[in-house]
Parts: C-alpha cells; structure tokens; sequence
C-alpha cells in the first residue's frame, strides 16, 4: 500500500480517456468499500451513473442490473478503471466480461493482490514499483518545501527521511 496505485490509475485514465475516443468511460475509487458496503450491484451502479450517466437506479433489482450493463455498455468501447479491488468475486460478479467488450475497450484493475489479476485473466499487468532515490528527493522538496530545490533549515534531515520513507511516496 502507498506505492501510487491509485495515482498511476488516475493519471493514466486522465490521459487515455483524454487522447482516445471511448464511447463511456468511469473511474471507480474503494471498490472494496463500495462493494462490502452494498454488493456488486453498488458498483455496477458507479459504473452506469459515470458512463451513462443513469440517475434513476434504485428501482430496478441486480438482475436488471447486469442486464443494463451487458444490453448497454457492451455495444460501446469503454473505459473502465476498478480501483482498490480485493476480492477476486467483486469482478466477477460485475458481469463485465472482457473478452465480450467492443473492441479497443479497457479495463484497468488496482490492486494489493496479483492473483486477483491472475484468477480474472488480464491481458497485461503492471506492477507499480518504489521512487528511485532522485525522484523521492525531487518529491520530498516539491511537497514539504513547496519548491523543486532543497534550499531549507531542514536540509539535513534530507537523507533520513528518504532512508525512512524507501521510496514510498504516500510516505513522502
């Protein structure tokens, strides 16, 4: 945890959303919350609202709910992101099946837990790594000296805040 999971994701569906042309696109943040909090039908309800823009959701059951997700989010190429995923169940039981998406659509999956990844049968992965020493250096100055040199009272204590930290940037 504190690797950047999450911030990679975001950056990575800012650009892409913003450089390819998606027919629906989401982000969803705390899967695990959401779905602990109210089941696979709580995020497939993130899911429609961001991308179709559905308001009215409440009425229907989770059945029809996978049902809108498949008749209507399926003929699209979508842009999916499922942030902090835990439990290999709250993909599977979304009902999103990547295999049967349009063409060209993608699925980008945070998580603690490669096997999560391995069980749902991605494509790719990509294991998000620690800072180097140079760029938790550059971070550490940008964030608490609010400039990108490390001209401070504080400068000495530099080095055994990034031997602390090991290059985890939630940390710095």
């Amino acid at each position: 945890g504190g690797v950047g999971k999450t911030t990679l994701a975001t950056v990575l569906y800012d650009t892409i959303s913003h450089y390819y042309q998606f027919g629906a696109c989401c982000f969803i943040e705390n899967v695990s919350t959401i779905y602990r909090d109210g089941g696979a039908t709580a995020v497939q309800k993130q899911i429609l609202r961001q991308t179709l823009k559905e308001k009215n959701l409440d009425a229907y059951s989770s059945s029809e709910i996978s049902g809108i997700i498949i008749n209507r989010l399926y003929n699209r190429k979508l842009l999916v992101v499922l942030d902090d995923v835990d439990q290999f169940e709250q993909l599977q039981e979304l009902h999103i099946n990547p295999k049967l998406l349009r063409p060209g659509s993608r699925i980008i999956i945070t998580t603690r837990d490669m096997h999560i990844l391995e069980l749902y049968g991605v494509d790719r992965i990509y294991e998000a790594e620690l800072m180097n020493d140079n760029d938790a250096h550059d971070l550490l100055c940008r964030k608490a000296f609010k400039s990108d040199n490390s001209r401070s009272p504080f400068v000495e204590l530099i080095p055994k805040v990034l031997e602390y930290t090991q290059g985890l940037p939630l940390a710095l």
